[in-house]
């Protein structure tokens, strides 16, 4: 007996460490690069740099080396709001004094006297046309790169301090906001949604996501309410459904359609991050690994690695049990990108499937590629960002494609 006993402790010993494993949690802090741990944004460039807005400057990890940004360098102030890149791959960062542009090389920031509605910017997000859109404490606005343009509520906003900006698949933009609830701007007209009467858990918006089939998914600190196709209210996810709680703070869809939502409740100091695919909830805390529980934002790179912004340190989440972080196949070598009329695919390692997708995830187009070089034609595609997956039976690559 002693024998199938041992074996047995053995079989749970082995069975207990395949759960510690399902989950891998990379954590960094101001100890490996950051030039503070209060890291309050992230974005994702081109060539799937990361970008983090920080209390004390702007950080970039390559994967392997940091390299940092402050007022020393360009930026208009240090303490970093929100950060953005736009189509361009320029990133952006607004703070309580305007906001900065890098192209690459060189910083340029912009503030009330060039045109900006306020000086106390909350949110940017990068516009498939090129321009960026940039909510403040006191109104919206679009810069083209020439031009200004403004919008408040005598525009038809339902209030001025906007919280949140996303782009859906039609171009129109969702905007959030504290106290107004949820508008929808289709460059014309802004049509509203709140609490009262559209079924939104709350008028204060923290976050806006796209999801599949052309849904919406609005983040309040009262649960996160999703809209079909049609902007038709059709549910709220709470921590009774499954959350780990109902203080949303941030979301993003991964390339398989899984929402990630970052959470954070002021009143009992509980915060994570918690997956939502195909109504399989699953949570993660500083018992998993996370570093920190004040999550502030959440990010998808093109490696499907999902990035936490917390109040003390930034965590990269791996998790093979949700599919997410699969290593790449192997490296596209895509150019042009943007591109008009066809993309050209050199030095590929096998033969495989490309998807090209809208970001809602709906297929526009598919091609087999053969190992080596291939040009792939993009007639009939509208200007636009897409997703591309490319799927060999080695693995996979997801990045992103912009037509122009």
């Amino acid at each position: 007996m002693k024998p199938i006993i041992r074996n047995m402790l053995l079989l749970l010993l082995v069975l207990a460490g395949s759960v510690i494993r399902a989950q891998q949690f990379t954590n960094y802090t101001s100890a490996n690069g950051l030039p503070s741990d209060n890291v309050t944004g992230v974005a994702i460039d081109a060539g799937n740099h990361k970008w983090f807005g920080t209390q004390a400057g702007v950080a970039t990890f390559n994967d392997t080396a940091w390299t940092t940004y402050t007022t020393a360098n360009g930026l208009i102030d240090n303490y970093i709001n929100c950060i953005a890149v736009d189509v361009n791959n320029h990133v952006w960062v607004g703070t309580d004094y305007g906001v900065s542009k890098f192209d690459g090389s060189v910083w340029t920031s912009y503030t009330a006297v060039h045109g900006l509605v306020n000086n106390t910017v909350n949110y940017i997000a990068g516009d498939p046309d090129g321009s960026v859109w940039i909510g403040t404490g006191n109104g919206l606005s679009n810069f083209n790169g020439t031009t200004w343009k403004n919008y408040t509520t005598t525009d038809g906003l339902p209030g001025n301090l906007i919280s949140y900006i996303a782009i859906d698949g039609s171009g129109n933009k969702w905007l959030g906001t504290f106290l107004g609830g949820v508008s929808k701007f289709n460059g014309t007209t802004f049509t509203n949604f709140t609490m009262a009467a559209d079924s939104l858990p709350s008028d204060n918006i923290y976050a806006i996501g796209m999801g599949a089939n052309k849904t919406k998914w609005i983040g309040t600190y009262n649960g996160v309410a999703v809209f079909d196709s049609l902007d038709h209210w059709v549910c709220t996810y709470r921590k009774a459904q499954g959350m780990l709680n109902s203080f949303v703070t941030d979301l993003a869809m991964d390339s398989r359609k899984t929402m990630w939502f970052g959470l954070y409740d002021i009143y009992n100091q509980e915060g994570g991050i918690t997956r939502n695919n195909a109504s399989d909830w699953r949570s993660y805390t500083v018992a998993n690994g996370l570093v920190n529980t004040l999550v502030k934002r959440v990010a998808v790179d093109k490696s499907d690695f999902i990035w936490i912004t917390t109040g003390s340190g930034v965590s990269k989440l791996y998790d093979p049990t949700s599919g997410v972080g699969e290593p790449a196949g192997m490296t596209l070598n895509i150019f042009p990108n943007p591109a008009t009329t066809e993309i050209h695919l050199d030095g590929l390692a096998t033969s495989g499937k490309l998807s090209v997708m809208t970001i809602d995830g709906k297929v526009r187009m598919s091609q087999l590629l053969v190992k080596g070089s291939n040009v792939v034609s993009l007639q009939g595609l509208p200007a636009g960002v897409y997703l591309m997956k490319y799927a060999t039976g080695q693995g996979s690559y997801s990045g992103k494609l912009v037509i122009r």
